[in-house]
C-alpha cells in the first residue's frame, strides 16, 4: 500500500534526524526506542486525528469505567455497514490501539483509498477498552467486590462472579457479556462458569453493550464486530514456524449441539469469512512472507458464551478474534506486530467495502495452520515435526508412533469411543515408555501425552 510505503519513507527520515541530534544524559538508543502508548497519549492522538480529519473522523466517549475513567470511542464512514473494532479489553494486550490509531490516521485522510472505505463502510473504534486495567498493565479492570455490592446491593452475600479475579480486584471484562443485551444481574446466577453467559456487572461491558444497541438501533443490524488479543508464543503443528498471528470465530460449542437454537440469528459461516478475510489481508498486504498465520485455539468444545464475541455473534453480527503473540509487560513495543492487527483489519475492511467478503468459502479458513490439537492428524503432524528435529531420537519409535496414530485415525473417522480411549491409553503407555528410555524428549512427552489425555477425555464423553 502507498500509505505504508509512505510511513516506511518519514520513519527512516525521522530516524536519521533524531541520530544527529546530541545526547545528553540518555543514550541514543533508549532516545529511539518506542513504547506503548499511555491513556494521555492516546487521548491525545485521538484528538490529533480527529482536528485533522476536517470531520471525518468524530471522536467521543463510549462511557466510563467502573472507576469513572472516560472510554474514547472514535467513528469514521458514512456507510450501510457498520463494524465495531475494539482494543485492549484485557489491560495487558496493548497492540489493539496502536494499530487503531494508524487505521484511523489512514482513513481520516483524503485518498481514494480511504474516500472508497468511508463510503461504503461506517468504522466504530474503540482503541483502549480497558483503560484502566491498562494503566496497571493487568489483564483485569479496576473494580473491587464491595464496590460491586455497594453498585448492586441485591448482590449482598453472593458469591462473587467466577471471572473476579481477587488479588487483583478486578473482572476479566471478556467474560462479562450476556446474549441477552437486557439482561440485569441476579445474586442467583451468581457464581456461575464458563459455559454460562456473563452478568454485564462491569461498568465496560455495560457501555459497549449499549453502543452496540445504539448502532443496532441506527443501522438495523451490527455487521462486524472485531476484539483484538494477545496471548502466548506458540509454534504451528507442521512447521514448528512461531505462530505470528492466531484468528478465530466465536467460540461457541460443537455446531451440532441444540444448545443455541435459540439464538436463530447465529452465523458461524459469516464469521469464518470474516476470519479468513482478516487473515488474507495480514498476508497480502505485509512485505514479507506471512508463515506465522494460524488458527486460534479452538476445540470442538470450546464454548465461552460470556465473551463479548460470542455474545453479538448470537445477535448475527460476524464476530473475528485477533490474538498476538506475546503480552505486556514481558514483551515491549513490536511495530512488526502491529503492522499485522492493521493489515488484518483492512483485509476485513476492504472487504466490506467492496463486496467481496460474500464469495469468500468460509470453510477456507481451516487451512490456516494450528499450533493446537483437535484430533488425531493434528498429533501425527507434531510426531512428523518432532521426528525432523530430531527430538524424537529413533526412527523406529517414530514409524511406531506414527502408525499407532494412522490406526487412531481410522477408527476416529468410524466415531467408535471405546476403541479410541482403549487405543489412546496404549499410545499413552507407549509413550511413557520412550519417555523413560530417553527416546523422546520432555516437549515431546509434555505435548503428545496432554493431546491423548484431551482427545480421552472428549470420547470418553461420547
Amino acid at each position: 500500500m502507498k500509505t505504508t510505503i509512505l510511513k516506511n519513507i518519514v520513519s527512516f527520515v525521522v530516524m536519521l534526524l533524531v541520530l544527529l541530534i546530541p545526547v545528553s544524559g540518555l543514550s541514543a538508543e533508549s532516545q529511539l526506542e518506542p513504547d506503548w502508548m499511555s491513556n494521555e497519549e492516546l487521548v491525545e492522538r485521538l484528538n490529533e486525528i480527529e482536528e485533522a480529519s476536517a470531520g471525518k473522523v468524530e471522536v467521543g466517549m463510549m462511557g466510563h469505567t467502573s472507576q469513572g475513567t472516560e472510554i474514547p470511542v472514535a467513528r469514521v464512514g458514512t456507510g450501510d455497514q457498520v463494524i465495531i473494532i475494539n482494543g485492549n479489553i484485557h489491560g495487558n494486550e496493548k497492540s489493539g490501539p496502536e494499530a487503531v490509531i494508524s487505521m484511523l490516521e489512514t482513513l481520516a485522510g483524503d485518498s481514494s483509498f480511504a474516500q472508497g472505505i468511508r463510503e461504503e463502510v461506517t468504522i466504530v473504534t474503540i482503541p483502549r477498552f480497558n483503560m484502566d486495567g491498562a494503566a496497571l498493565t493487568q489483564r483485569q479492570n479496576v473494580f473491587p467486590w464491595d464496590e460491586v455490592v455497594a453498585t448492586y446491593p441485591q448482590l449482598e452475600g453472593a458469591d462473587s462472579a467466577w471471572y473476579y479475579n481477587d488479588r487483583n480486584e478486578g473482572f476479566d471484562i471478556n467474560r462479562d457479556f450476556n446474549p441477552d443485551l437486557n439482561y440485569e444481574v441476579k445474586a442467583e446466577d451468581l457464581p456461575g462458569n464458563t459455559l454460562l453467559p456473563g452478568f454485564f456487572i462491569t461498568k465496560e461491558a455495560q457501555a459497549l453493550r449499549d453502543l452496540y444497541l445504539e448502532l443496532q438501533d441506527e443501522f438495523g443490524h451490527v455487521e462486524a464486530f472485531v476484539d483484538l488479543h494477545h496471548m502466548g508464543t506458540p509454534e504451528t503443528n507442521k512447521t514448528g514456524e512461531p505462530v505470528t498471528i492466531a484468528i478465530d470465530f466465536p467460540p461457541l460449542g460443537p455446531e451440532d449441539s441444540d444448545k443455541y437454537d435459540d439464538w436463530p440469528l447465529l452465523d458461524q459461516d459469516k464469521s469464518k469469512r470474516y476470519s479468513l478475510a482478516a487473515a488474507l489481508g495480514v498476508k497480502e498486504l505485509s512485505d514479507q512472507e506471512e508463515l506465522g498465520v494460524s488458527q486460534y485455539i479452538h476445540f470442538q468444545e470450546r464454548d465461552y458464551p460470556g465473551q463479548a464475541r460470542s455474545a453479538f455473534a448470537l445477535n448475527g453480527t460476524a464476530t473475528v478474534l485477533f490474538e498476538m503473540p506475546g503480552q505486556q509487560p514481558q514483551f515491549g513495543y513490536d511495530q512488526e506486530l502491529i503492522d499485522r492487527v492493521e493489515n488484518g483489519l483492512w483485509g476485513i475492511v476492504t472487504r466490506m467495502a467492496d463486496g467481496s467478503m460474500d464469495h469468500l468459502n468460509g470453510d477456507d479458513f481451516f487451512e490456516l495452520p494450528r499450533y493446537w490439537t483437535d484430533n488425531v492428524t493434528d498429533m501425527k503432524d507434531v510426531v512428523q515435526r518432532y521426528t525432523n528435529e530430531g527430538e524424537i531420537k529413533s526412527d523406529d519409535a517414530a514409524r511406531l508412533m506414527e502408525n499407532h496414530l494412522t490406526a487412531l485415525e481410522h477408527f476416529e473417522k468410524q466415531e467408535n469411543p471405546e476403541k479410541m480411549t482403549k487405543h489412546l491409553e496404549s499410545f499413552k503407555t507407549v509413550l511413557d515408555h520412550y519417555s523413560d528410555q530417553g527416546v523422546v524428549t520432555q516437549s515431546v512427552y509434555n505435548r503428545l501425552n496432554g493431546d491423548s489425555d484431551l482427545l480421552i477425555e472428549r470420547w470418553s464423553l461420547k
